[in-house]
């Protein structure tokens, strides 16, 4: 077979000289190429290695050839593909159930073609790298303030086909929750950018879509689409290793070159995620009500001393979460004893002796509208500015 310039001509011509299906992965075993699976059977088994191979172990550096039998697929044959001089990632093959080794015809054509596939992903691995370091260039113009650059790195990015033009464009501000106990700060920066490339892939591998993202620093990434982000999707691509990330959601702009404004946003209701617990996973701007305005407060220079007197006598009364969380919910109720009572799954009588203790702790009247708006809206500033315990 003469050499290909394209790595997934070359894989889909392999693949019909040995009859056999096959998969490329990169060193980290994420799949870059793969050939065409036309039986249910074999589409069973490349849905397997899309959705999984990643987490599976990766063989030692130094490794051969390998047969591993991998739940749901059954024995699967690693080649390992190098260029002149590093193991740049596999060629998988899933072994018949009746077979004990591959053919000896079908072992020495992968034999002959696997040193050509390796140079090819070697390649391939260089571009995708320097598109990406052009890709974070673009986009750190894009957030810049000079008109002049953003124009230029807009126009680069659609004319070299790194995101489709589009009449509008989103953001998302994706990243590790500064809140969560388990968060790192030495390892921010590095979570959202494998955040932003699980996304990217996510992409890549379930559609024929766009999208561009990088991490920013900060403990932030940003991804930008040429259309709408579905908020549900992107909730499902951040489970397992990502569920300690929050994402939020820029508003829609007409041209690329506003990006940054709609960045800006989104990076306001990551922020309001971040204090949102569970349901803030993935937050988008156009839904956060009063907390649009809340959030652009300047709220890293606030104390416990900027808070009304009320707030600040909850706050350090050590009532405890639960008791906080019983009176946000009332006051969301407007008040309503029953309906927090089932809002919360605690007896009624429960939530008296709470509101009871909140009344005594911060000697306010909780059947004040105007006392509740203060309560209400002064735990939510304390919230977003990380001053409750």
């Amino acid at each position: 077979m003469p050499p290909i310039a394209d790595l997934h001509d070359s894989l889909q011509d392999l693949s019909e000289l040995i009859d056999r299906r096959l998969v490329i992965t990169d060193e980290r075993l994420q799949v870059v190429a793969y050939s065409i699976h036309e039986s249910d059977r074999d589409r069973a088994r490349l849905s397997l290695v899309l959705t999984h191979s990643d987490s599976w172990r990766v063989p030692p550096a130094g490794a051969g050839e390998q047969t591993v039998e991998v739940a749901g697929i059954g024995r699967v044959r690693f080649t390992p593909l190098r260029d002149h001089r590093h193991r740049v990632g596999f060629l998988l093959l899933v072994l018949e159930p009746d077979e004990a080794d591959l053919p000896p015809v079908v072992a020495a054509h992968l034999s002959e073609h696997t040193g050509e596939l390796g140079l090819m992903l070697s390649l391939r691995t260089l571009y995708a790298e320097r598109d990406r370091n052009r890709v974070r260039a673009f986009l750190e113009q894009l957030l810049g303030a000079d008109p002049g650059a953003r124009a230029a790195a807009a126009s680069a990015l659609v004319a070299e086909g790194l995101l489709g033009a589009s009449r509008h464009y989103s953001s998302v501000a994706l990243g590790p929750d500064p809140r969560d106990p388990a968060h790192d700060p030495t390892q921010a920066d590095a979570t959202a950018r494998l955040a932003v490339e699980a996304t990217i892939d996510f992409v890549g591998r379930t559609s024929t879509a766009s999208v561009v993202g990088a991490a920013i620093g900060g403990g932030l990434g940003i991804l930008v689409f040429p259309r709408p982000v579905v908020a549900e999707r992107l909730a499902r691509i951040l489970q397992g290793e990502y569920a300690g990330l929050r994402a939020g959601l820029g508003p829609l702009v007409g041209d690329l070159t506003e990006i940054g404004e709609s960045f800006r946003r989104a990076r306001h209701a990551w922020r309001v995620g971040c204090a949102s617990g569970a349901e803030g996973r993935v937050l988008a701007w156009d839904r956060l009500g009063l907390d649009r305005l809340l959030v652009r407060l300047p709220l890293d220079d606030l104390t416990l001393e900027d808070l009304p007197s009320p707030v600040q006598q909850l706050l350090t009364a050590g009532l405890g979460q639960d008791v906080l969380a019983t009176l946000e919910a009332y006051l969301a109720h407007g008040g309503d004893a029953a309906a927090t009572a089932r809002d919360l799954h605690i007896h009624r009588s429960t939530l008296y002796y709470r509101l009871d203790r909140i009344r005594a702790v911060a000697n306010v009247d909780l059947a004040d509208g105007l006392m509740r708006r203060e309560l209400h809206t002064g735990l939510r500033i304390a919230e977003l500015a990380g001053l409750v315990p």
